[in-house]
């Protein structure tokens, strides 16, 4: 899975490996969007592995703002993550357009994993120093964003790491009021 000796050959004979796409993406973003669909696959680690060898940015941001980290993050994708963490990408980067300054406010990678109940992730993320206190645009920890996915693993990991279970989103929500019940 992943293709890395066709990425390889294509890499030997002159292929850009920071390459971006109509969308703003290189090759490393679309790997790190990949995730395992068989059981026992780890996913695209290698091809990742691979690209960061010859030079690939981790901090490439496509034109949504999102770099391979957060789309990793996204995905679930355990493997990758710690890849491009140990490439020097940055645990608490956020997404952002160009030109736009750097806020609290939008989503970074753990607040991306625990949205999608990613406890692996989250576990990984929280290893490498993520800040727990990040908030969304909308004032949601990943507390209040793991307790709407319903992820009972990711809230307890979170819980154990001090989060507050009342802080208010900027609707005054807490984390209590952000579970599903249906």
């Amino acid at each position: 899975m992943g293709h890395q000796e066709t990425v390889e050959i294509l890499l030997d004979h002159g292929a850009e490996v920071n390459f971006a796409d109509g969308d703003g993406r290189t090759a490393l973003s679309v790997a790190a969007l990949c995730v395992p669909t068989v059981a026992g696959v780890k996913g695209y680690g290698e091809v990742v592995s691979l690209l960061l060898e010859r030079g690939a940015n981790p901090g490439h941001r496509d034109k949504d703002g999102m770099t391979p980290l957060l789309l990793a993050a996204y995905e679930g994708n355990e493997d990758v993550v710690e890849l491009l963490l140990e490439a020097g990408a940055d645990v608490d980067e956020t997404a952002r357009q160009e030109g736009e300054l750097q806020s609290a406010a939008a989503v970074t990678p753990l607040l991306a994993a625990a949205a999608m109940g990613h406890m692996s992730t989250v576990s990984k993320l929280l290893f490498w120093g993520a800040d727990v206190d990040a908030i969304d645009s909308e004032g949601r920890t990943a507390l209040c964003l793991a307790a709407a996915q319903g992820s009972v693993e990711v809230v307890r990991a979170l819980l154990d790491r001090g989060l507050d279970e009342n802080h208010k989103d900027d609707l005054g929500w807490t984390p209590l009021h952000n579970v599903k019940l249906m």
